[in-house]
């Protein structure tokens, strides 16, 4: 893992071999948002109040993310994308429905739909709950490849369609924050990142994610809450680009 400072803040990021230029311009896309995502949560301990977005549900990460979203993106961003879902696979099978994409957006001249889930962690065990990780990971990759029919109707004029599935992983641990339990999740990371990259792609090597990005939460934050919440990850899944009607040849 690679250590980066941005912000003010510290990360380590898994190493990733993404060639083109599709998936180049997609990583720093998802690297962008998720600094700034940290940044702006940093605003929500203060003087006034502590009430951190990530460690509520996937709508309240709105918050930061949307505003981290918009500004990368020069405002193109839409949320709640109306979409025709349907697939069939051998991993997902999705009859024709309508639904929605949770953000739509245009960065470097491709095209993104970007699908999020938020999860929890218990950063004091050594294994992946199911219920809480795992689904919400399968269920966002069933989702991402029921749009791939949808997205290459598409008539803005871009590069392609890159569809991005975002899981934003909160680590936890119910006990009152500490100095001795932040020592024990830094000295996590490196296994639970490997442990995260096994457990999500059990049911296929496809599954496995191609970005692992872990915020190592600031001490003052951490220990301003009433549970421990010191880390958080974006743990993200990037699909080949699409060639859309509106497509530049």
């Amino acid at each position: 893992m690679k250590g980066i400072k941005k912000h003010g803040l510290s990360f380590l990021e898994v190493d990733s071999v993404l060639v083109d230029d599709s998936n180049s311009v997609a990583k720093e896309l998802i690297e962008n948002l998720f600094f700034d995502m940290a940044k702006l949560s940093t605003k929500y301990d203060n003087d006034t109040f502590c009430d951190l977005p990530y460690t509520y549900t996937e709508r309240r990460l709105d918050s930061v993310l949307l505003p981290a979203l918009s500004k990368n993106c020069g405002n193109k961003v839409l949320v709640e994308v109306p979409a025709v879902r349907e697939c069939s696979n051998r991993i997902f099978q999705v009859d024709e429905s309508s639904g929605r994409i949770d953000y739509w957006c245009i960065y470097k001249a491709y095209s993104f739909v970007i699908e999020l889930k938020q999860s929890y962690d218990c950063f004091t065990t050594n294994f992946t709950r199911e219920s809480k990780v795992t689904k919400p990971w399968l269920k966002m990759h069933e989702q991402l490849q029921s749009l791939k029919q949808e997205v290459k109707t598409y008539q803005e004029t871009t590069k392609g369609v890159i569809r991005i599935g975002l899981h934003i992983i909160t680590s936890y641990s119910d006990k009152p924050p500490c100095n001795k339990l932040i020592k024990l999740f830094h000295d996590s990371i490196p296994d639970t990142s490997e442990r995260f990259v096994k457990d999500l792609s059990k049911k296929s090597p496809s599954l496995k994610p191609d970005m692992l990005i872990c915020w190592k939460i600031p001490t003052r934050i951490v220990l301003n809450g009433e549970q421990t919440f010191p880390g958080l990850w974006a743990v993200a899944k990037i699909y080949p680009l699409i060639k859309h009607k509106g497509a530049i040849l």
